[in-house]
């Protein structure tokens, strides 16, 4: 383990973790609102503080018709495409975070990357975040004519569990797969059936399971958590192009990770599993540390494979 990941995770563990649970003890029946207000607003804070000297020379364009779409390394010279979907736990949105990975995420594997604002929860609880990704989707390769064979489907952490729910929807679909897709600690199983769940409760530097049910509360509401279009650990996943998780083996959502991995393989598809040694949550996006450089760098292999 890296002092760069050391560090990353000490802070996380005396300043993001408890914010986290606080937020999550305080919030009472009928006011989860102003909870996820007050993390808004935290988060809002926190990417204007990491991104504040961050320059780059990737391009960044906007798409009319198409507010909530952004390109990044959006050149003629580029041979894919990345359909990237955030993290957040479909409640919140790191936009300023987001373009800085994906601007050293795209140049490295030689594309294009489309990142979408999804709508987010409790305002727009499910489906709403899943039909705006299947969207993306389905505009990139209807509306922009780009050739599935040619995109890759990527995500983190809830962006990771829309990742797997993406990959589903476009096999009820007539679109054909993508290459391949890589899910970055996913969120994979709202029943909470992942042991991680609860016993690296106090490994984790970042996530705590306190805030998890709040998060599921607001998104899925009434609709049952073992539906496998809800939970992907659930569901028929032969039909998955090459897929690559990574997870950490001290995090929250490890378990769940592992599982949709595991899964693949037992219904015959191709899956490969990154496991990191106490790395923090989602840490292939975050800038300055060995670790990541090192997850890139597997993400590139992966793709020049299949893609």
């Amino acid at each position: 383990m890296s002092w760069q990941v050391k560090l990353l995770n000490f802070t996380s563990r005396i300043i993001v973790k408890p914010f986290i649970k606080r937020s999550a003890r305080g919030s009472k029946p009928g006011q989860q609102q102003a909870t996820i207000d007050k993390l808004r607003l935290w988060v809002a804070r926190m990417d204007k503080f990491i991104t504040r000297k961050h320059s780059s020379p990737v391009p960044v364009e906007l798409i009319d018709g198409q507010p909530s779409y952004l390109w990044i390394n959006n050149t003629p010279d580029v041979s894919r495409t990345i359909l990237y979907l955030h993290g957040g736990g479909m409640i919140i949105h790191v936009p300023g975070m987001y373009k800085k990975w994906a601007q050293r995420f795209g140049p490295a594997v030689n594309a294009r990357v489309l990142l979408v604002d999804y709508r987010l929860a409790p305002e727009h609880p499910y489906p709403a975040p899943n039909d705006d990704c299947f969207a993306a989707y389905e505009w990139l390769v209807k509306e922009q004519g780009m050739s599935p064979d040619n995109i890759v489907i990527a995500g983190d952490s809830a962006g990771g569990y829309l990742t797997l729910a993406t990959l589903l929807r476009i096999g009820q679909s007539e679109l054909a797969n993508p290459a391949c897709a890589i899910a970055l600690s996913p969120l994979a199983d709202f029943s909470f059936g992942s042991s991680s769940l609860f016993s690296n409760e106090r490994a984790d530097p970042l996530l705590s399971n306190q805030l998890i049910p709040l998060a599921r509360d607001m998104v899925l509401g009434d609709h049952l958590c073992t539906d496998p279009m809800v939970s992907p650990v659930y569901a028929d996943l032969s039909g998955f192009p090459p897929l690559q998780v990574h997870v950490s083996s001290n995090e929250i959502l490890r378990d769940d990770g592992v599982r949709i991995v595991d899964r693949v393989r037992r219904q015959g598809g191709t899956s490969e599993l990154c496991e990191w040694y106490k790395t923090t949550h989602v840490h292939p996006i975050m800038d300055g540390l060995p670790e990541s450089v090192l997850a890139l760098q597997k993400m590139q292999i992966f793709i020049e494979r299949h893609c």
